[in-house]
């Protein structure tokens, strides 16, 4: 019986969101994505957010804004290049547009990336909104930690070669002048 009504209830969410997708068919229709480019995120490192809006309607979007402030507080991220906010004047039914801004983490810890709130009217000038993709907690690397992991360690490296150097000299050296002592030898006896 649970089966049974977990069944149900997928098919009455699909025909919901079929239902909608045809009656949204005569306006415009934001989707938008939103995601860093960087492999790890560490504090004092620069952070590259990428925005791309979508227009899946049949209808242009005009007076598209992009606000993301509600998601890095001041206190929390620098912003470096771009800005947190974007207005695009319209974008075509079926185009997209994107949008970049490089921040720069001041805390680490876990960060709740929060959607980006869209703002477009379509050609009635009906305000409409939607939201970006939702990024999740994601950790933030302090510094010490960020070094830790990904540097390259070149101190680290000089003392383990300093510290093997004698390890691998001091027998060479030996090997090298009884050898070069039994070469004399063996020479001076073939002359003879």
């Amino acid at each position: 019986q649970h089966y049974f009504i977990q069944s149900n209830l997928r098919m009455l969410v699909f025909a919901l969101f079929l239902f909608g997708a045809v009656s949204a068919q005569e306006s415009p229709v934001i989707l938008a994505s939103k995601d860093f480019l960087n492999e790890v995120i560490a504090q004092d490192k620069h952070l590259t957010m990428h925005y791309v809006i979508h227009n899946i309607g049949t209808e242009p979007a005009s007076d598209v804004k992009v606000d993301d402030t509600a998601g890095f507080s001041t206190a929390e991220f620098e912003v470096v290049s771009g800005s947190l906010e974007a207005t695009f004047d319209q974008i075509p039914a079926g185009g997209n547009a994107t949008h970049v801004v490089v921040l720069k983490p001041l805390v680490s810890g876990n960060h709740n990336f929060i959607p980006a709130l869209i703002t477009y009217k379509n050609s009635a000038g009906d305000e409409l909104v939607s939201y970006s993709s939702f990024l999740d907690n994601n950790p933030i690397l302090s510094v010490t930690e960020y070094q830790r992991k990904y540097s390259p360690h070149l101190v680290d490296w000089l003392i383990f070669v300093l510290l093997c150097a004698p390890v691998l000299l001091i027998p060479f050296l030996m090997w090298h002048a009884s050898h070069s002592k039994y070469e004399s030898l063996a020479a001076k006896a073939k002359k003879s």
